[in-house]
C-alpha cells in the first residue's frame, strides 16, 4: 500500500477529489516544549473565504445560484479557491455567505474531504467583508488569510505569511499589476512595501489587490460590529491602529468571475494554472544529508539552499513532491510513525520559511525485511517509478516540463521509466534548478 503524507501530516487516498486519511494519532509529543512543538501554533492553518457577493454583473447566471458554486469544468469555482489554500497547508475554512446563503452546502463543497474542517456561516443581513470578520470573531485563529471566493490568485500564500510577518506587520496584502479591471480600486507602496494610499480609480494600469490578505485577529477586535469594507474601512481608513500594513506584487495569474467576459476566460485559466510542471525531489541526498536511516528531526542537515530552492519552485508554479526509499522501516530501523512525524516536521520547516512541499511519497516495502507486512517486492520502490506514476494519477501534473533530480542511480533510473529528464544533485540546488528552469 502506498503512503501518502501531505504538509501537514494527511494525503490523498485516491483520485481527485481526494480523500484523507489522519495521520495525527501518530504523533506524541513530548512534554518537553521545544520549538517542534510550538511551531505547529505559529503556522497559519485557517483562510476566511468571502462568498456573500451577489454578483448583479453576471446577470440571470447568478439569479439561481451565488457566483462562488458556478461550475466550471469539473468543480463550483470555490472548490479551486479551497484546493488553491489546501496545497499549501490549510485545514480550516470559514465560508461566511449572505446572498442564496442556503445554496452552500457541504456535500457540495468539501466533495469527500476529510480531516478538513469547513464551517458555512450564514449572515442575516449584509455586512461587508470586515463586517463579516468582525462578526464571525469567536471562529477566527490568531492569524488567518481571507480570500474572496469568486476569484483565484494562484500564489504562494506562505510567502505572504513570511513577509508579513518578517515586516513585524498585522495586515498583510497581495497585489497584482493590472490592465484590466477598471472597477477595482488601486493601492500605492512605498520602497518598504509599506501601504501609502488606499483610492477609488479608473485608470486601466494600477495595483489591484488579488483578492487575498493575511490578517492577524487582533485587528479585527478593535473593529465595531457594523457594515464595514477591508479595502475601505480597515485599508483605506486604517482605523487609526498603529500598525504598518505591508503589501507584495506577485506576479502571478489572477482571475475574477464577476462579470461576464472575465466568467468566459475562467475554463482556460482553470486548465492552464491546476495543471502544473512538477519537480520530484528524493529525499536523503537531496533535502537532507544522507546519514543513513534518518528518522529524528535532530539528524536533518539540510542541504545548500534547499530552502531557496523549493520556494523558487513554489514561486515559478511547479509542484514540488518527494519520493523517497524508506526501507529503514522494512529492516526495523524504525518505525512508520516515526516517518510520519519527521515528514510532518520536515514540511512546517519549509512553511516558516515561505514555501512548501506540495505531498511527500513513500515505500516502506524492501524484499528482504524482517518484518512481514513490509517483506516483498513493490513497484513503488525505486528504481521502479511506481511513487511518480501515482503522483501524475492523483494530481493534475505536466508530464513535459516535469523532471527528477536524486543522488542515486535509481532515482534517475526511476524519472527515465516516467519518461521525464532525470537530474544528478549538485552542491547548490538552488542555482541547479534556477538553470533547468531556464532552458525550458
Amino acid at each position: 500500500m502506498l503512503k501518502l503524507v501531505d504538509r501537514l501530516g494527511w494525503g490523498p487516498s485516491g483520485n481527485f477529489p481526494w480523500e484523507f486519511d489522519s495521520l495525527w494519532p501518530h504523533q506524541k509529543w513530548s512534554l518537553k516544549f521545544d520549538i517542534t512543538f510550538i511551531c505547529l501554533f505559529l503556522i497559519t492553518d485557517q483562510c476566511i473565504i468571502l462568498a456573500g457577493g451577489v454578483g448583479k454583473r453576471l446577470g440571470k447566471i447568478t439569479k439561481k445560484i451565488p457566483k462562488p458554486l458556478i461550475k466550471i469544468k469539473d468543480n463550483h469555482f470555490i472548490e479551486y479557491v479551497i484546493q488553491n489554500f489546501y496545497r499549501q497547508g490549510i485545514r480550516n475554512f470559514l465560508i461566511l455567505t449572505w446572498y442564496k446563503s442556503e445554496k452552500f452546502k457541504l456535500n457540495k463543497i468539501k466533495q469527500g474531504l476529510k480531516n478538513t474542517k469547513i464551517k458555512i456561516i450564514k449572515e442575516k443581513y449584509k455586512l461587508g467583508t470586515a463586517g463579516t470578520l468582525r462578526n464571525s470573531i469567536k471562529y477566527l485563529n490568531e492569524s488567518f488569510f481571507v480570500t474572496n471566493a469568486d476569484t483565484l490568485f494562484d500564489i504562494n500564500i506562505r510567502d505572504l505569511e513570511y513577509f508579513t510577518n518578517y515586516n513585524n506587520s498585522n495586515i498583510g496584502v497581495a497585489l497584482t499589476s493590472s490592465l484590466f479591471h477598471k472597477n477595482y480600486s488601486s493601492y500605492k507602496i512605498n520602497k518598504n512595501n509599506i501601504v501609502t494610499k488606499y483610492q477609488i480609480s479608473n485608470s486601466k494600469k494600477k495595483l489591484i489587490c488579488g483578492g487575498i490578505y493575511y490578517f492577524k485577529k487582533k485587528i479585527i477586535k478593535k473593529l465595531k460590529l457594523e457594515k464595514l469594507d477591508i479595502d475601505r474601512d480597515i485599508i483605506k481608513k486604517n482605523f487609526n491602529f498603529k500598525n504598518k500594513i505591508t503589501a507584495k506584487i506577485y506576479k502571478n495569474s489572477f482571475i475574477d468571475i464577476g462579470s461576464k467576459a472575465t466568467l468566459k476566460k475562467a475554463p482556460k485559466f482553470i486548465y492552464k494554472n491546476i495543471i502544473k510542471p512538477c519537480v520530484f525531489l528524493d529525499r536523503d541526498g537531496v533535502i537532507n544529508d544522507d546519514l543513513g536511516y534518518v528518522h529524528k528531526p535532530r539528524q536533518i542537515i539540510w542541504r545548500k539552499n534547499i530552502f531557496k530552492a523549493v520556494k523558487f519552485l513554489n514561486d515559478n508554479n511547479f509542484r514540488v513532491i518527494v519520493v523517497t526509499n524508506q526501507a529503514g522501516i522494512a529492516k526495523g530501523k524504525f518505525k512508520e510513525k516515526d516517518l510520519l512525524f519527521l515528514t510532518d516536521w520536515i514540511n512546517k520547516e519549509f512553511i516558516k520559511k515561505g514555501s512548501f512541499i506540495d505531498y511527500t511519497y513513500y515505500c516502506p516495502f524492501h524484499p528482504k525485511s524482517k518484518i512481514k507486512k513490509y517483506k516483498k517486492k513493490s513497484v513503488l520502490r525505486k528504481p521502479n517509478n511506481g511513487m511518480i506514476e501515482k503522483a501524475f494519477k492523483d494530481w493534475k501534473i505536466k508530464r513535459k516540463k516535469s523532471f527528477i533530480i536524486g543522488d542515486k542511480a535509481i532515482d534517475i533510473a526511476a524519472g527515465k521509466k516516467s519518461n521525464i529528464k532525470a537530474y544528478y544533485v549538485e552542491k547548490d540546488i538552488f542555482l541547479q534548478v534556477k538553470r533547468i528552469l531556464n532552458n525550458f
